[in-house]
Order: structure tokens, then C-alpha cells, then sequence
């Protein structure tokens, strides 16, 4: 799950339509930026299943960034830290704003939770793991994302309405590239990638979308 994560952005763009678009993406890839600094750091790990070139998947040891109770942790730090940095917003204003950014956030756990085996912790690494394990089913799994990502574009068309053909035409082509290699990605990739160059991925992919993103949604609000 890649792309999926951004199609919640787009959903709850409607919440709030000031809200950056590029704000709304980096929120969806959170906790995977935030996965690969700890993979970095040691913290968490990737773990490559001896039949990767059948399932095209990788497991985890993820606490921190992908645990159930974590993700309320960085939800509520993310509702916390955007009605700090909007103080000329009334507070009606900045807790609806708090509340689209948090959503997003956990949005990310709960689409995981669909496709992940049950290796997301509910409170810490020794507690309960939960996930439906749809990556067994890859073509299914592939078939769910693809139709995230086209209800999210299609709701925000219909509900945001972009005013500019740069906000229309260039989200709707980042949003096909993205899942363009996502699905190419999950279909094909035969070979496990590296630690350090998956987690440097999570790190540097949010920085160029959200940015993309940004700039497409800039005029937009």
C-alpha cells in the first residue's frame, strides 16, 4: 500500500479545502517517512521472507511507526502541532484543521491494516498483532488499491472541485505515475531491496510528491 495511503488525502481535502494538498499527502506517508528514519536508526526493522520472488512482499518489525497505539500517538501530536501553527485561524477553524490532519495520519494504520500480516502491534513489539494479510492475495490487493486511488481522485474532483487545470490535470497525473509504479513495483519485483535503500525511499518519496503536490494545490487555497 502506496498510492491507496495518498487517495485519503484527497478524500479529506473536503473536509478542510484550506489545507495544502501537499500538507494532506505527507500526513497519508507519515509513518512510513517516519519508518525509514528508524530503520536507519535501528530501531525498527525489514525482514525478507525466504519466498519474497513469490509473495513480493516484506515483513516488519515496526512498533514505533506502524503499532496501533503509536499511530494514536502521532495522530494526536499531529492534531496538536497544526492547531499550534495556524494561530490566526479561529479556534473553530484550527480544530477542524486538527482533526483533518490526525484523521489522515491514522488513515495510514487503518489501510495497512488491510493488506499487512498480523505483524502490527496494538501496543508495543511483545503485544497483540493484528493485519487481514490481503498481500496473500496480491492481484486482489492490487485490484483494492488501484480503486482507492480512483474513488479519492474522482470524490475530490466531485467535492473540491479544483479551480486550476494545474491542480486537475497535475494531481490526476502524479496520482497515475505513483500507482503506475506502485502496481508495476508489487507485480514485479522478483528482487528484495536493500535496507538502507528502502528506508532512504520512505525518507526522500514524501519530499518530492508532497512537493509536486504543494505546488499543483498551491493557487487552491
Amino acid at each position: 500500500m502506496f498510492a491507496g495511503h495518498l487517495a485519503a488525502g484527497l478524500v479529506l481535502k473536503k473536509m478542510e479545502r484550506r489545507i495544502n494538498l501537499g500538507w494532506l499527502f505527507f500526513a497519508a506517508l507519515f509513518h512510513d517517512f517516519l519508518l525509514g528514519i528508524l530503520i536507519l536508526l535501528g530501531l525498527e526493522q525489514i525482514h525478507i521472507p525466504a519466498n519474497f520472488a513469490q509473495t513480493h512482499y516484506l515483513t516488519f518489525t515496526f512498533p514505533y511507526s506502524h503499532g496501533l497505539a503509536a499511530s494514536i500517538i502521532w495522530s494526536a501530536l499531529a492534531f496538536g502541532i497544526t492547531y499550534a501553527v495556524l494561530p490566526r485561524w479561529t479556534y473553530k477553524e484550527r480544530s477542524q484543521a486538527g482533526w483533518v490532519i490526525a484523521l489522515t495520519v491514522f488513515s495510514h494504520f487503518v489501510l495497512d491494516w488491510f493488506v499487512h500480516i498480523p505483524e502490527m502491534p496494538l501496543l508495543g513489539e511483545n503485544s497483540m498483532k493484528i493485519g487481514l494479510s490481503l498481500w496473500n492475495n496480491l492481484p486482489l490487493a492490487i485490484v483494492l488499491e488501484t480503486a482507492l486511488v480512483i474513488f479519492g481522485f474522482i470524490f475530490y474532483l466531485i467535492t473540491v472541485k479544483p479551480k486550476t487545470n494545474l491542480a486537475r490535470y497535475g494531481i490526476a497525473a502524479l496520482m497515475i505515475l505513483i500507482t503506475t509504479l506502485t502496481v508495476t513495483g508489487q507485480l514485479f519485483a522478483d528482487t528484495p531491496p536493500p535496507a538502507n535503500g528502502a528506508a532512504m525511499s520512505w525518507i526522500f518519496q514524501p519530499f518530492l510528491i508532497c512537493g509536486l503536490a504543494y505546488w499543483f494545490d498551491k493557487k487552491e487555497v
